[in-house]
């Protein structure tokens, strides 16, 4: 059945800020605790065991064949079955449908703020990474594309899994983060700059990637501007945008 266009659009006024696409349901932080607690102790298991093992990082995926390359592109995305499953679920039971709980918009205003924010997310990302590396003298690479890389002599995975990068990857994380997460502290009636804020910071954490942590925190943060005046539309939207043009320099860079 579809929703009336003014419930699903219709800004509401909180006691901060207007937010477009409101979260409706009974979920909250326990859903949003269940859905992320998993995936960063996850992240925490593999940064220990690189830690403890620095030569892992290193190791050559070409050598491994074909069957090696499926292998990462499976492995990145399996923990999105818990990341998107729990947020689906917990709309399912405790709420009216995953659009409707979690803000999802579709309107002028959300494409608007899908592109905008998407290119100002990029720009915002690409300045942080540059002072990190003129402070620490460090290059600094995402290790999503030095795994994009390192399977490319494999064109099918490669080109899967730079797809999955691109649109994927913003629906998944956006769901848990900008949506079930977001939503959560927001219902709670707390500000939604402190959702924000909060769930901008735990995407950064989320990646496992301390040299990019700044960057992809405020990556998030702006992400959380988007979602907040655009709704989880257009933050999954400028999300895709940020991850498309990634992937584009990735195909560009081996072909």
């Amino acid at each position: 059945m579809t929703e009336p266009a003014s419930l699903a659009t219709a800004p509401v006024e909180s006691r901060w800020q207007r937010v477009v696409g409101p979260p409706q349901g009974r979920w909250g932080l326990g859903a949003a605790l269940l859905c992320l607690l998993p995936i960063f102790a996850l992240t925490a298991v593999n940064a220990w065991y690189v830690a403890a093992n620095p030569d892992s990082a290193d190791v050559d995926l070409q050598g491994g064949g074909q069957l090696l390359a499926w292998v990462v592109v499976i492995s990145v995305a399996l923990p999105w079955v818990w990341l998107a499953g729990v947020p689906f679920v917990a709309a399912w039971l405790r709420g009216p449908g995953w659009r409707r709980s979690y803000g999802w918009v579709t309107s002028l205003r959300s494409l608007w703020w899908a592109l905008g924010g998407g290119l100002a997310t990029f720009f915002v990302i690409v300045v942080a990474i540059a002072v990190s590396t003129a402070i620490t003298g460090e290059d600094i690479s995402a290790t999503a594309a030095d795994l994009a890389l390192q399977i490319s002599d494999y064109p099918a995975a490669f080109v899967v899994f730079l797809v999955l990068v691109a649109f994927g990857a913003p629906f998944v994380e956006e769901l848990a983060f900008r949506g079930l997460l977001w939503g959560a502290i927001v219902k709670r009636g707390w500000s939604p700059w402190v959702a924000t804020v909060t769930a901008g910071v735990l995407f950064g954490a989320f990646h496992g990637e301390p040299t990019r942590l700044v960057a992809l925190s405020l990556g998030g943060i702006m992400l959380g501007v988007v979602r907040q005046y655009g709704g989880l539309s257009a933050s999954m939207g400028a999300h895709a945008v940020v991850n498309t043009i990634g992937a584009v320099q990735l195909w560009l860079s081996v072909h």
